[in-house]
């Protein structure tokens, strides 16, 4: 039998091979020379494969932070969820207690005692005009005092102790 251009015989023998033809076909990855061709090549696959491993790390490393800030994101918007409810519960107790003082300065048996129709409180009165307030002087034992007008400030009136409605 004849394979390529080695003779097989019919024992299993090899007859006639060309054992040189062999050497001569692998010489030349055996030989220093392509063995260190070899070794250059692998270096330089090695560092290109190298660098595609940074590019790579980098590109995880960008994708986590985003990923932690894609975290901390909805983290504060359940925060700010949680916060939505509780302003909405502080706006309608804020509205309950513009209510009560709105009641405490109309003009029904519920008005206080001490407002007087052009809306300043005659129960209490500073010794120093409060930036921002509306505020007119009066006399009181000699001195100069102001008065507030609770009407452009009613929410002074919540927690006044000397509130009388004046229908009771």
């Amino acid at each position: 039998m004849k394979v390529g251009s080695t003779n097989f015989s019919s024992k299993g023998g090899v007859s006639g091979a060309r054992v040189y033809k062999v050497y001569e076909l692998i010489s030349g990855y055996e030989s220093p020379r392509s063995r260190l061709r070899q070794a250059v090549e692998l270096a330089d696959k090695l560092e290109e494969l190298a660098s595609k491993i940074r590019a790579l790390e980098e590109q995880v490393s960008k994708l986590q932070s985003s990923l932690s800030n894609v975290r901390a994101l909805e983290e504060l918007t359940g925060e700010v969820s949680r916060l939505r409810k509780e302003v909405e519960k502080l706006n309608d107790g804020i509205e309950w207690i513009r209510r009560s003082v709105s009641r405490r300065l109309r003009d029904d048996h519920n008005r206080c005692i001490w407002l007087d129709g052009d809306g300043y409180c005659t129960a209490w009165y500073y010794s120093e005009k409060l930036e921002g307030c509306d505020m007119r002087p009066d006399t009181v034992g000699g001195r100069t005092v102001y008065m507030l007008n609770v009407r452009k400030h009613p929410l002074i009136c919540v927690a006044c102790p000397s509130y009388k409605p004046r229908g009771y």
